[in-house]
């Protein structure tokens, strides 16, 4: 009996990693796309402009966020765009493709400073290989 082992690679210019950090300056996130799965942290750091992050429209709300010196939300939390040097981390528990932007540079949708995280679940990957008898 001959079986042949068949693998689907997907090529990405993101990034899959436990925890990823997106640095925020200059009118930009850095990097702008990346890719994590359910249960990964995102910590975005400010170092330098007057800058938060907000999720776009159409984000359920397990993952929907508006962010800067914490989130809204969050005690003590607070979303407003602000230029001192901010960091906040978040997790996220559903699998989704979350656009995000600067309320100040960017709008939904992708426009401006504006960037993706793409939340997957680890599971389809243990289903990555198919046997073909042969």
């Amino acid at each position: 009996m001959k079986f042949t082992f068949v693998a689907l690679v997907s090529l990405s210019t993101s990034v899959i990693a436990a925890d990823q950090t997106v640095i925020v300056n200059s009118n930009n996130f850095s990097p702008r796309d990346i890719t994590v799965s359910v249960g990964d942290t995102v910590t975005f750091t400010n170092q330098g402009g007057f800058h938060n992050v907000i999720s776009d429209d159409g984000t359920s709300n397990n993952n929907a966020f508006r962010c800067a010196n914490g989130c809204d939300g969050d005690v003590g939390g607070n979303g407003d765009a602000a230029s001192n040097s901010w960091s906040f981390s978040l997790t996220f528990f559903s699998e989704e493709m979350i656009g995000y932007y600067c309320g100040i540079h960017g709008s939904s949708g992708g426009n401006g400073m504006s960037g993706t995280i793409n939340v997957i679940d680890d599971i389809i990957f243990n289903n990555d290989f198919e046997t073909i008898p042969g």
